[in-house]
């Protein structure tokens, strides 16, 4: 819990006060852990933190909201068609759902969950394909998909200003 408060307080420092930092715990928590890590990142005032249980322990995600009410929770990567996400919704267990386009089963069933969450007021921010054809044009489309999750990385010891992103066609 020290260490990941000390590297998170250090990107804390490097983005100011004023951005949002999130955490993706990768399903590697349980409820206590979780409980316990939100309470010492609280001064860092995180947006918001992710995936920390195993997407399928209903009961954990619920606990974990119980008791820590004031934290932003989002997740949904690993949960796959729309049922479990309705669960998740009926639960009010999670605050911002992410389906993957990729896994969840395409567009239709993303668009299902869109609507699922909007009745709900709930954001949802795709996990994966997002920058795909179809994960942005349902971006756009979807009055409760406020942002884009994306990857930028690069290989061990390239800096990211250093790495491709994008070919100037002019050149």
């Amino acid at each position: 819990i020290e260490r990941t408060f000390d590297h998170l307080a250090g990107a804390r420092d490097i983005i100011g006060p004023d951005a949002e930092l999130m955490l993706d715990a990768w399903m590697t928590y349980d409820v206590d852990f979780t409980v316990r890590l939100a309470e010492r990142l609280r001064p860092l005032r995180m947006r918001w933190l992710e995936e920390c249980l195993d997407p399928e322990d209903l009961a954990g995600h619920v606990e974990v909201r119980r008791r820590v009410p004031w934290q932003t929770f989002a997740g949904g990567e690993h949960l796959f068609t729309r049922y479990p996400f309705a669960q998740v919704i009926e639960a009010r267990c999670l605050d911002i759902l992410q389906p993957d386009i990729t896994w969840v089963g395409g567009l239709t069933e993303t668009i299902r969950i869109c609507h699922l969450a909007a009745a709900a007021n709930l954001p949802v921010i795709l996990h994966g394909g997002g920058l795909n054809q179809w994960g942005l044009h349902l971006s756009v489309a979807m009055p409760n998909v406020p942002m884009v999750e994306f990857f930028i990385g690069s290989a061990p010891g390239v800096p990211l200003d250093e790495q491709v992103r994008t070919r100037d066609r002019k050149s």
